[in-house]
């Protein structure tokens, strides 16, 4: 009998972006993200949450009651610790992104911020 051979797993490309921040300071949620995995397959919804543990990543879930708790469960979700390290990195490597660059436009005065909002045109 052949011994099946340990398959390695490749991560596909994965680019994050956040499509919108939350609007309310206190909240944990403190945004929401879209992720492309190798051009092939998008995931929307993802939050970014904020704990006293850090910073992390929910992916999109279903919810219902079962004992009369509610219960969770992932709509999609990464397979192998790679492709879950890689997803996590992207998506939180894109929040800190936006909120440098909200911080970034907080920081510049009217006049910058409106040259900032014109693009020229071809």
């Amino acid at each position: 009998m052949a011994k099946k051979k340990e398959q390695k797993h490749s991560v596909p490309n994965i680019t994050a972006r956040i499509d919108r921040l939350a609007e309310q300071g206190d909240a944990s949620v403190k945004a929401y993200a879209s992720v492309n995995i190798g051009g092939a397959f998008a995931v929307h919804g993802i939050k970014v949450i904020d704990s006293v543990k850090g910073t992390f990543i929910s992916m999109p879930s279903n919810s219902y009651k079962k004992d009369g708790k509610m219960q969770y469960s992932d709509i999609c979700h990464p397979i192998t610790a790679e492709a879950r390290n890689e997803l996590i990195d992207k998506v939180i490597e894109a929040y800190e992104a936006k909120l440098s660059e909200e911080q970034n436009m907080d920081n510049m005065s009217e006049d910058e911020a409106e040259t900032a909002d014109i693009q020229p045109s071809m």
